[in-house]
């Protein structure tokens, strides 16, 4: 599926570009073209309207720059006189009927530089096209203003390398050539390299022509080589997919080719977009990449620049930079530059009228950049994101550059089909799952104790949106139960329990022995077996995959956590709030994620942690993944939930213990110094997952990684909801119905 059938094409003719190529004359002096196949694929694709390009998708800006293009190759050669004829009806009609810049739909790359530059040439020939339009006149104006803008420096430093044809009369040839790729284009551009050739007679140029024609036969794509290109793209839907697990050899054969050529053949300069989604993509495998590619979209005053002027591609663009953005590491401020530079941007596209085009509309661009600013990549959640691209997911997807265009490949029916059996028959298993722990809730003691929210299907969410591939079954199974133990002590000790209570409870657990439970109240009593019951099934079970004893290892857990739930519990009966270091130290211990953590991880079917590794996972007082995840959730909470929790009448929260040490400040300060503290531990936790392979100190399981990661990017989207486990808010009902109840329509 990945390397296509059969003659599949790999993308789809620009007849743009061809009609460049078709002028190149022969270099045997006879007056005949180089590529006469290239002339006969023009006279045998026009369309019915008189117009060259792709059927089945309509853009003005595309067709009209590929029909005049087409119109003067043929014209050279003096063929097709009936094509011609229609080609120009074509070209009036259309170009009358824009009376403003308004009437325009989406423009393809370097559209306001080619056009008039090809309206220039044809005024001699007198073709009678309608030159003195407003539209026409507006179009020069901008090319004039525009190109005023850029000096002799940045006009050769490439920065319109793909459109060189639109600026023929201010290239010097010579100086130029000092950007010619390995392979003889001229940034992979046909028509570039078409137009370098028709001024220099350069033999490279005809080369890498001549390797177009040998490949395609009678026409050329707007680019070449496509493969990588082709391969980060196909990469990114089968990820997006959430089907990546079944191609990855694939994936790996794909990204180790582009990591090769990263420096090579992926020209920064040529596409931020392009370069942006190869970032990505290698960082999410963890390549070792870095982000001063980035640096080539700069001006000299170290401000990002937009290479195309066109509205649509920019934002495509600023849309692929936000995201890659997402994923910075500790130290690297580019990435948080970048990151400013496009959410300004995209903001203030949504409220732009240019992103309401109709191409824009049918490629639901405006919806996509809605989405992915109000969706952080590290507050989502991953099978309801997988369900979201097999809904948007287009397999006659088309895409823009200098034309519009189509890789068959990329996108196709067969991969959405997949995708979507997939999602439906994974759904199937967690819906099993998800019944027996419903089943096992509700037989167990928890309903009997007098107090205590019942979440075992919030519980099990928590850990199947992430970790959601069928070998996982055990690990959710348990961990749903440790979450529900967890969500029951929490509320006993937040709640419930009085402080003599919970005093002999902790010091039960913490002699962890059964008989010494005579002295606790009968609801303790019932509460204490049901935890030592769960406990000891998960050691056991943990135990028997990992091969070693690891009773003490969980006996330490516990014992650390329901010590910080129970100095919290002193907290509020003295209504003492103490200092912010003091609370954050303690809320990483009784926030309970650590336990629930460790208990996943070491409960991974086939997931084999030594020791060395183990520790480097989880090392209380360290920030290593899962001290992390601590106090990720830690702060996601109280920026979320302290004022509800401050109307219950408790008093230490991060924010109050903030404001205690800050007399006179506000909450707002507060919540704002406690997001300075987030997003750097969000950066710790995104390079403890994504570091590159050869950084590790000790074998660590990929999946075990990715579990934790999961489960934090979740937990997010619950606080981000305010206490959406604890309450159970509409958002987060929708996200468990996508997730686990609704099916994909196949």
């Amino acid at each position: 599926m990945l390397s296509g059938e059969g003659d599949e094409l790999m993308i789809t003719p620009s007849a743009y570009d061809t009609a460049w190529v078709a002028r190149v004359p022969a270099i045997d002096a006879s007056s005949r073209p180089q590529f006469p196949q290239t002339v006969d694929w023009i006279l045998k694709n026009q369309l019915k309207d008189g117009s060259w390009g792709i059927e089945s998708h309509f853009l003005l800006s595309d067709r009209l720059l590929a029909t005049l293009s087409c119109v003067l190759a043929l014209l050279k050669w003096k063929v097709g006189d009936v094509q011609v004829e229609q080609g120009i009806e074509f070209l009036k009609d259309n170009l009358e009927a824009l009376k403003n810049e308004g009437d325009q739909d989406s423009l393809v790359t370097g559209f306001e530089i080619i056009f008039p530059s090809l309206l220039r040439e044809t005024q001699s020939l007198h073709l009678g096209l309608p030159y003195d339009l407003p539209y026409v006149h507006m179009l020069q104006m901008k090319r004039q203003e525009r190109l005023a803008s850029l000096s002799k420096e940045e006009i050769h430093s490439g920065m319109l390398l793909s459109s060189l044809e639109g600026i023929t009369d201010m290239v010097e040839w010579e100086r130029i050539m000092d950007l010619q790729s390995q392979d003889g284009s001229f940034s992979g551009s046909p028509a570039s390299t078409a137009c370098v050739f028709l001024h220099t007679g350069d033999m490279k140029c005809l080369q890498f022509l001549n390797s177009l024609l040998t490949k395609f036969g009678s026409f050329v794509p707007f680019l070449y080589p496509v493969d990588l290109l082709e391969g980060l793209l196909m990469v990114d839907n089968i990820v997006r997919l959430g089907i990546d697990r079944h191609f990855e050899k694939e994936i790996k054969e794909i990204l180790d080719c582009v990591y090769r050529h990263w420096n090579e053949r992926l020209n920064p300069i040529a596409d931020l977009e392009i370069t942006a989604l190869g970032f990505r993509l290698l960082r999410l495998h963890r390549y070792n990449v870095t982000p001063a590619v980035f640096d080539n979209f700069k001006d000299a005053e170290g401000h990002f620049f937009f290479s195309t002027s066109q509205f649509n591609k920019d934002a495509a663009s600023m849309l692929s930079l936000y995201r890659a953005s997402q994923l910075a590491f500790p130290g690297e401020s580019i990435l948080d530059e970048a990151r400013d530079f496009a959410t300004k941007y995209l903001r203030e596209a949504l409220q732009k009228s240019d992103i309401l085009t109709a191409w824009n509309k049918q490629q639901n661009l405006s919806q996509e950049i809605q989405y992915e600013l109000e969706n952080s990549w590290h507050a989502s959640v991953p099978r309801v994101e997988a369900r979201r691209y097999c809904q948007v997911y287009s397999s006659d997807y088309a895409r823009l550059a200098k034309s519009v265009y189509k890789l068959p490949r990329v996108n196709n029916q067969k991969i959405l089909e997949l995708a979507k059996l997939d999602f439906n028959i994974i759904q199937a298993i967690h819906q099993k799952e998800m019944k027996n722990v419903t089943t096992w809730f509700k037989h167990s003691e928890f309903p009997l104790l007098p107090f205590g929210r019942e979440r075992p299907v919030e519980c099990f969410f928590i850990v199947a949106a992430g970790t959601y591939e069928p070998q996982y079954a055990k690990c959710r199974f348990l961990f749903s139960k440790v979450a529900c133990l967890c969500t029951v002590l929490d509320d006993m000790y937040d709640t419930y329990g009085t402080l003599d209570e919970l005093k002999l409870f902790t010091e039960a657990v913490r002699r962890w022995d059964l008989s010494l439970t005579e002295n606790l109240p009968d609801y303790m009593k019932l509460c204490y077996k049901v935890f030592y019951d769960i406990v000891h099934e998960v050691v056991r079970e943990a135990e028997k995959l990992q091969g070693r004893e690891l009773l003490s290892f969980f006996r330490k857990g516990w014992e650390d956590y329901l010590l910080g739930y129970y100095e919290e519990a002193e907290w509020f009966a003295s209504e003492y709030v103490p200092s912010l270091e003091e609370y954050i130290k303690n809320g990483i211990i009784s926030i309970g994620q650590r336990i629930l953590l460790v208990s996943g991880v070491l409960l991974m079917e086939g997931q084999i942690l030594s020791q060395d590794a183990l520790e480097q996972l989880d090392y209380p007082g360290r920030r290593v993944l899962t001290e992390l995840n601590c106090i990720i959730t830690r702060l996601a909470d109280d920026i979320h939930t302290y004022k509800a929790e401050k109307a219950r009448g408790e008093l230490a929260s991060s924010i109050e213990c903030y404001m205690k040490e800050h007399p006179g400040s506000t909450e707002e300060v507060a919540v704002s110094y406690m997001y300075s503290l987030l997003e750097p531990a969000v950066k710790e936790l995104t390079w403890e997952f994504l570091k590159p392979h050869n950084t590790c100190d000790a074998y660590i399981p990929f999946q075990c990684k990715k579990m934790l990661m999961e489960e934090t990017r979740v937990t997010m989207v619950i606080f981000k909801e305010g206490d959406g486990f604890g309450i159970s808010k509409t958002k987060i009902k929708d996200y468990i119905k996508e997730c686990l109840i609704e099916s994909l329509p196949l």
